[in-house]
């Protein structure tokens, strides 16, 4: 194999566009391969290294890098994000080819297995194929195993099977537990008689850092002990660095190709003592400086093993800097992580990834040079592929391109044409062409933080932290009249002062159509490489309003197309959830008497799945819409506590855009998306729109219809911008039904998700004046004869069009009632854990597929309405968090009879009150103190305000709750307590931060 590589890399050197320097290379340079050593830094911005511009901290072992080699200034990564910009650097694919075309955006959760398939040929192949000794030595954070990781060794398939003979590193990232480190497949210190085990408690013990130094994550893993004991922050550069030249040594007399992936700079910055204090610019400026002196190590190696001039030598980083404390700290220092760009790490803005690249290659690159060549870490297969011989041996459907031309010589004409960049959230994919950045939506699709106080700041707020400019941007916020998506000339506007969205609208469908292509995995595997790694040159379909089509290749967690899909799976249904507000579970006639008269509805149950035993995780609205929407806890996605849009201090309070959400799973499935009604989500703050949160449209008003909710509680808005402001209450719900209708005839040719979150049975009670005196009950019993109209008419309009029974509708509440409903006998209602609170009518029809007359007692979940939809559309939920919901098909269709949750959580705000497992629900000691403002005045209907001791029921028995049969079982009063303070250490309380719990932004939450 070695002779065949020599004579086709001979011809590749005789034949490559080198200068005249390269001719000057020894004649014995061909008698082995080239060693490539590949640098991959860890979060380093484009202004963090001396050569990039960098004033406040010093690099002079990477400035001698690029003055004896060539810099890159219009480099990338291929994510703004950790996990898929390593992805792609090791498959030469794009991150939304991942795992099957479903997609990798963010960073892999902990137990996630090994996502690269261990068939697909990697960098480390490449090189392993030609007879080089391989290693990678630093952060993996690419999974271990198949199925579950469940951290015992053997730990594999891993590194060792992607074409790396020796492993050693972070299995992880350095911010996030284990905190241990990995050799080969096997954790460095492992006792079989201490295992690692996640979720053990109590956590062992790891090193601590200062706030200064930015987060690291709390341990979730117990056990192991001495692995825990040997793992070191400040010694890990040192130890990986030993190792590096360890293995430059061992293999001086052998060609090789060492992966050096360092933690370096990644939070929480742990350098060295010997380097503390030796910047400008704090703990930032003391990390790279570091990281600076590793490279330098490695360099002498290689001239102390006589290697220098036969080695490439590459140095990178995986995405932009990161604006967290210490790069706050930095900047106040006067250092510009990422120089003149705009954005930071996550975002599609380009200080997201556009990163430093420098090459060395004595004899074969020109020292002290500069190219301005568009290039991507995607594209280093290609070129290791090249490099070694075996260009003509690259796959069909990797998206690499060869690079050599632009390392050993200056090409004319570009190599890459096009390339697509992926931030955190999918729906501000973005493509390069040219000299012109396409982002399919308005901000930078990246982290949010903008309070002191946040660890990841991003976005608007960070660009004015920056004192960056941009025309979409005004005082930290998108402008209300700004575009919808984003166009910048690089070329005369490196640093996207101003969006072109407006100015070059042929430029903006040419390059939206191309970024529709791409969002279709399937579709570019054809063409990936026939024109620089474009997507495919034929341009997508139109639907029956002119519209460019999506792809309906479910490639899970690709943004949602812009505009309409040409609906190519019929077997994906459409979706409609309609959301009644404060319905109570005795509400409707077809759970019993206390209901009224439903017809409609009534019909949808006989038709398909009735539930008795429908759990939504709060008991107030804005809440349970966020975990409906993120199949999440509020406590894990941050929203526990209902807004108050006239109260200042939600002002900040919103759905979080690191949510991902139902529309933004469905799109790349060819859905479009409609948001109907009431938000109460934050839709004033920023990132927290229904369009920000993926639906393509929206149709409603702010939150509850109420002169307290501010002045916009009776303005109608369409997207972001106002529709009509004073509308009546009502006249509310025939407007919406109106849309709703409106948009299924219009989208039946395609598959569609429709989200309808009605007003009704919220106070104000309005109804329309047709059904005022409809029902024996006034105007709440009216108002609930307007909702089953309004149901009916929807179901019409399905039937019109012919997609009835294509179609799967929800219907459901978001809590129970208030004083004027029915909790059916359950004790309780709003604003209570009691059943009455959590339990509601849930109904889910779907003809021909979900059998008939089906009554259920099995306890599902409106957090269970994501992993369903998502298996309907044949995407994949998303991996790098935990998604409570669980897919309860089997339970519709009538194939299962056991529900798939072992515990249900009852949080009343922020406090845990009661834990359910099957029948058994255990009440938790609390105060009026732990209650949320809406529960500490002793209520009847509110429950338990003050518990000294908790009480047991089996709801089986007594769904009523009122028989404590704490005293006779104590061992289940145990075992239930035992639940609850694992979930406080996860969900977090009243007075506990969880470990898995996303930041509230909000101050006192249990307080108005």
């Amino acid at each position: 194999m070695r002779s065949n590589f020599l004579v086709r890399a001979l011809s590749l050197f005789l034949l490559a566009p080198c200068t005249a320097f390269a001719e000057e290379r020894p004649s014995d340079a061909a008698e082995r391969p080239p060693n490539v050593v590949l640098i991959f830094a860890d979060d380093l911005g484009y202004g963090d290294l001396g050569c990039y511009g960098a004033t406040k901290l010093q690099t002079p072992n990477i400035d001698r890098l690029a003055a004896e080699g060539r810099r890159f200034t219009d480099a990338h990564s291929a994510s703004a994000v950790c996990t898929p910009s390593r992805y792609a650097l090791l498959t030469g694919e794009y991150p939304l080819r991942a795992m099957g075309g479903r997609g990798v955006w963010g960073p892999l959760p902990t137990n996630h297995e090994l996502i690269i398939d261990t068939d697909a040929l990697t960098i480390g192949k490449a090189f392993k194929n030609e007879g080089y000794a391989t290693a990678c030595l630093g952060k993996w954070h690419l999974g271990f195993g198949r199925g579950a990781n469940d951290w015992q060794p053997p730990l594999r398939p891993g590194p060792q099977d992607l074409g790396f003979d020796y492993y050693f590193g972070v299995p992880l990232v350095n911010s996030g537990s284990p905190f241990v480190y990995v050799e080969n497949d096997t954790i460095v210190g492992y006792d079989p008689d201490d295992p690692l085990v996640y979720g053990g408690k109590p956590p062992s013990p790891t090193p601590t850092f200062p706030e200064e130094a930015s987060r690291k994550s709390p341990n979730r893993f117990g056990g192991a002990l001495e692995a825990h004991r040997i793992y070191d922050d400040e010694k890990t550069g040192t130890l990986l660095t030993e190792k590096a030249v360890e293995f430059i040594t061992e293999n001086r007399e052998r060609p090789f190709f060492l992966y050096f992936p360092t933690p370096n700079i990644h939070h929480p910055f742990t350098p060295a003592p010997r380097f503390k204090g030796t910047s400008q610019c704090g703990l930032y400026g003391d990390f790279v400086h570091e990281l600076d002196w590793m490279v330098g190590e490695v360099l002498r190696s290689l001239e102390d093993n006589g290697l220098s001039d036969d080695t490439l030598v590459i140095f990178t980083s995986d995405n932009g800097g990161m604006l967290n404390r210490a790069g706050r700290d930095a900047f106040k220092a006067g250092h510009e992580i990422n120089g003149d760009l705009l954005g930071f790490k996550f975002g599609a803005w380009e200080g997201g990834h556009r990163v430093p690249f420098i090459a060395r290659w004595p004899g074969r690159i020109e020292p002290g040079t500069e190219s301005d060549q568009l290039i991507g870490q995607v594209d280093l297969l290609a070129t290791f592929m090249a490099l070694t011989g075996q260009s003509d041996e690259l796959p069909e459907g990797k998206d690499s391109v060869n690079l050599l031309p632009a390392l050993t010589g200056d090409p004319e004409e570009p190599l890459r044409t096009e390339l697509a960049l992926m931030p955190h959230k999918p729906r501000n994919l973005a493509l390069r062409r040219g000299k012109w950045m396409y982002i399919d939506a308005q901000g930078s699709g990246g982290f949010t933080g903008s309070r002191p106080h946040h660890h990841a700041w991003g976005g608007p707020a960070a660009v004015e932290f920056a004192g960056d400019v941009n025309s979409d941007i005004r005082d930290g916020r998108i402008k209300k009249d700004a575009p919808p998506a984003q166009l910048y000339d690089l070329e005369a506007d490196p640093s996207q002062t101003t969006n072109l969205y407006r100015k070059s609208p042929q430029v903006v469908k040419e390059m939206q159509a191309r970024l529709n292509a791409w969002r279709s995995p399937e579709a570019t595997k054809e063409t990936a490489q026939k024109d620089g790694g474009s997507a495919p040159a034929e341009a997508p379909q139109k639907d029956a309003r002119g519209e460019a089509a999506p792809a309906a290749t479910p490639a899970a967690r690709v943004a949602p197309a812009r505009n309409g899909a040409a609906r190519a799976d019929a077997s994906k249904p459409n979706v409609v959830v309609i959301f009644a507000d404060d319905l109570g579970y005795g509400d409707l006639s077809c759970y019993g008497p206390t209901g009224v008269e439903t017809p409609h509805i009534d019909a949808l149950a006989a038709e398909g799945f009735r539930s008795t035993d429908f759990f939504v995780p709060a008991n107030v609205c804005s809440p349970s819409r966020a975990a409906l929407l993120s199949g999440r806890y509020p406590m894990r996605c941050g929203m526990p506590v209902a807004r108050h849009e006239s109260e200042p201090k939600y002002s900040n309070y919103g759905f979080s855009p690191e949510e991902i959400t139902i529309p933004e799973l469905l799109g790349p499935a060819g859905y479009r998306s409609l948001m109907v009604g009431k938000w109460h989500l934050g839709m004033d703050v920023e990132g927290s729109h229904p369009i920000d949160a993926g639906f393509d449209e929206h149709l409603g008003i702010p939150s509850n219809y109420s002169s307290g909710r501010g002045p916009d509680y009776n303005t109608l808005f369409r997207g972001k911008q106002v529709e009509e402001r004073d509308v009546p209450l009502t006249e509310l719900t025939k407007r919406y039904t109106d849309e709703v209708v409106r948009f299924i005839e219009r989208r039946k040719d395609q598959p569609f998700f429709i989200y309808f979150s009605h007003h009704i049975v919220h106070s104000p009670l309005k109804p329309r004046e047709e059904f005022v005196g409809a029902s024996r009950k006034g105007k709440y019993g009216d108002f609930i004869k307007e909702l089953d109209h309004s149901t009916g008419r929807v179901m019409r309009a399905l039937r019109d069009a012919g997609v009835d029974d294509d179609t799967v509708v929800v219907f459901t509440s978001d809590n129970g009632p208030t004083r004027f409903g029915s909790t059916g006998g359950l004790a309780g209602g709003k604003y209570c854990t009691m059943e009455g609170g959590h339990r509601v009518p849930a109904i889910v029809r779907w003809p021909g597929r979900i059998p008939a007359g089906q009554v259920s007692d099995t306890t599902v979940s409106s957090m269970d309405l994501l992993p369903l939809f998502c298996e309907l559309a044949g995407v994949e939920q998303p991996n790098d968090r935990t998604i409570d919901g669980k897919n309860i098909l089997p339970v519709l269709l009538g194939e299962e009879t056991r529900s798939p949750h072992k515990f249900l959580y009852y949080y009343n705000g922020t406090n845990l009150q009661a834990v359910r497992e099957g029948d058994w629900k255990l009440h938790l000691p609390r105060t009026p103190r732990d209650q949320p403002f809406w529960s500490k005045k002793r209520d009847p209907t509110k429950g338990f305000v003050t518990l000294d001791q908790p009480k047991l029921y089996n709801l089986e028995q007594d769904v009523r709750e009122r028989h404590d049969v704490a005293a006779q079982r104590p061992e289940v009063v145990a075992r239930l307590q035992k639940q609850a303070d694992a979930i406080r250490a996860e969900l977090g309380d009243v007075r506990t931060t969880g470990s898995d719990q996303r930041e509230i932004d909000l101050e006192d939450p249990q307080e108005r």
